[in-house]
């Protein structure tokens, strides 16, 4: 019975999302004052818990083994962990759904949490826009994808869940990116209302803000998850590999990255109106591109978790109906809501401005190149595909200067900056980046593109210190430090400058990684030796372990480097409930640096022989740390909400 009410709740769920849009229609067309205003508030929380609820029971059903339901059968079995029982809840296309819509519903409980402070009206709006996306995956849910469907004859044991699944990244990396993804709704759903009531105000950038950079936040810490999953997990030796549905994760981040500093512009200079209005139209649209891509198969992804066409068309007509309707309604609104303000090429909201452009320009790229093959199959029935070369040529040469002009923006006046102002804030600046960059360049005499991923963030940290000491300067005082003013900086500045840093410790992560890291692969038996830089590796053993839920079969190095030993097991493991193989690395970890080591399959088969693949990955710490610092700066400029958050101005 639990399953049939879990279905039932969704049914529930998406009546009443249909009222809403019925008493939508009553409330316009009677031009009542706010007698409807309260209902649609109800029904949508009623509509929200409904939502939440169906999706606790399916983790019921998964906890407790109930395998009289096909989507519990197809992706658990009793002998897991329970972890493993309840992360299999969305390890596929059906509950992942669900969760995506419960994710949904609890930004919409937080939604109305808040919406007491906002203009009746204006919230109204939002409403009936996140009715209509709730609608979208709701009926995809019930219609295509139902996760209560039973099963007769009750089987008594269950197929169980990808092996490349059954690890502790998949209970948090999902969630992360979801919340990340699902976030793009509120902003969306600004925007919309915005568009119908023909006007966009400060008060709106404000309003909106804080919902933009709660998604900046989680779309990041997905990514770095996600990145760190996969390098651990699946053996690849590297932290991005521009797969399909990797890039699709990346193209909302970049759009809402863009859209972080575009809605600041609005906010301070009541400008850049329909460019922000449109960032959020295109994030959201992209969202739901990724959807389709991830659940209809036709782009090969060890992330997809469908392949099924048919279930793709479903999304890729909600992506058209939504995308196209948006922007038809912003090209009839766009006169209205732009003020048409002069900009000053020379100032702050310039180089933001600049920065978007360059931002926007490499998701293009990344969006083309993604999408590529399948407009050549389609054209020419020639599969092909497009590899990390193209990705590294058009996508480098965009976000080198996106770096740049970010440490530029940064230091920069709103409205105009004159050119003794650029002398006195820079000349300084560009000094100190020139001689540490001349310094670095003489020691190590990198390559090129090594030395300009370096030069890069020297730049973006020099910029983020020189702020800095320039709010803390007291112009009275012929610029001397004034330790006072720390406390009377927002907060938001001090999440902005950690934000920045990230990016800057982000970047020398991968310069230093990408161009000093080096690589072994070869077919080796027992008791070989393996150079690779200054590592002497021996394998030296191989042995069964039989384990609760897999054979291992693991492999011991002996590693000597310098005057150091030690040991380090790479497993190959062979689930019992599916009989398919997973990689499991060993990593040695040293300060910022990886010494990777990988043990595949016999080869020849029956020899004894196995492919072993080794990386030292110098550095590549600090590309996730980077990642991780970016978000704790968006952490820290959300507190600067706290009080403020959607108060009247």
């Amino acid at each position: 019975m639990l399953p049939e009410l879990g279905h039932i709740f969704l049914i529930i769920s998406f009546l009443l999302f249909v009222l809403q849009l019925v008493v939508s229609v009553e409330f316009q067309s009677l031009n009542l004052k706010y007698s409807f205003f309260d209902v649609v508030r109800r029904l949508s929380f009623f509509s929200y818990i409904l939502i939440v609820f169906s999706f606790s029971i399916l983790i019921i059903n998964y906890i407790y083994s109930d395998f009289s339901v096909l989507n519990v059968y197809n992706n658990t079995h009793t002998n897991k962990p329970l972890i493993y029982k309840i992360t299999g809840t969305w390890g596929n296309h059906e509950g992942s759904l669900l969760m995506w819509l419960s994710i949904l519903s609890l930004y919409g409980l937080t939604f109305l949490f808040f919406i007491k402070n906002l203009p009746k009206n204006f919230a109204f709006k939002i409403m009936i826009t996140l009715a209509l996306v709730n609608l979208g995956f709701i009926g995809f849910t019930i219609f295509t994808s139902n996760p209560f469907i039973r099963t007769f004859p009750v089987p008594s044991e269950g197929l169980g869940l990808n092996p490349v699944l059954q690890d502790p990244g998949l209970a948090f990396h999902p969630p992360l990116l979801y919340l990340g993804y699902v976030g793009l709704t509120i902003p969306f759903s600004f925007s919309i209302a915005a568009l119908l009531q023909g006007e966009v105000t400060r008060e709106w950038a404000k309003w909106v803000k804080p919902w933009i950079l709660l998604s900046w936040i989680f779309l990041t810490l997905g990514i770095t998850l996600g990145s760190w999953w996969a390098y651990y997990e699946l053996g690849w030796g590297g932290w991005w590999f521009w797969d399909p549905v990797e890039n699709v994760s990346l193209l909302p981040w970049l759009l809402t990255t863009a859209l972080l500093h575009s809605v600041k512009v609005t906010e301070k200079r009541d400008g850049l109106k329909s460019w922000t209005i449109l960032l959020s139209i295109l994030a959201f649209s992209l969202t739901l591109l990724g959807t389709f891509i991830v659940r209809s198969g036709l782009l090969t992804s060890v992330h997809a978790f469908a392949s099924d066409p048919a279930r793709g068309i479903f999304i890729l007509i909600f992506l058209v109906i939504v995308t196209a309707g948006s922007l038809f309604l912003y090209a009839l609104k766009l006169e209205k809501i732009e003020n048409k303000k002069s900009m000053y090429l020379v100032s702050r909201e310039g180089g933001l401005l600049l920065n978007n452009i360059f931002l926007c320009a490499s998701a293009a790229t990344i969006l083309l190149g993604t999408i590529w093959p399948l407009i050549i199959e389609i054209i020419t029935g020639q599969d092909i595909s497009v590899g990390a070369p193209y990705f590294k040529i058009v996508f480098l040469p965009l976000i080198f200067p996106a770096i740049f002009l970010s440490g530029i923006s940064i230091n920069l006046n709103w409205k105009i900056a004159n050119l003794d102002y650029l002398y006195s804030r820079f000349w300084q600046l560009m000094v100190v980046f020139i001689f540490l960059v001349s310094i670095y360049y003489l020691i190590y005499e990198v390559p090129l593109l090594i030395l300009l991923g370096v030069s890069s963030a020297i730049w973006v940290l020099l910029s983020v210190i020189g702020d800095f000491l320039n709010k803390l300067s007291d112009k009275s005082k012929s610029y001397k430090i004034n330790l006072y003013k720390v406390k009377k900086i927002r907060l938001s500045i001090y999440g902005m400058y950690l934000a920045h840093l990230g990016v800057a410790v982000f970047i020398l992560g991968v310069s230093l990684s990408e161009g000093m890291k080096t690589y072994y692969q070869g077919v080796e038996s027992l008791n070989n030796k393996i150079k690779v830089n200054n590592f002497t590796i021996l394998f030296s053993k191989l042995e069964k372990i039989k384990k609760e839920n897999w054979i291992s079969e693991t492999g011991t190095f002996l590693v000597k480097i310098n005057n150091d030993e030690f040991k380090m097991n790479a497993e190959r493991r062979i689930y019992l409930d599916t009989g398919m193989p997973s990689t499991e690395a060993a990593i040695k970890r040293n300060f910022f640096s990886h010494l990777y080591i990988v043990m595949g399959q016999e080869q020849p088969a029956g020899s004894g022989n196995r492919i072993i693949r080794v990386y030292h990955n110098p550095h590549i710490v600090l590309i996730w740390m980077g990642a991780i610092i970016m978000a704790f700066g968006g952490v820290v400029s959300l507190l600067d909400y706290r009080k403020s958050i959607f108060k009247k101005s």
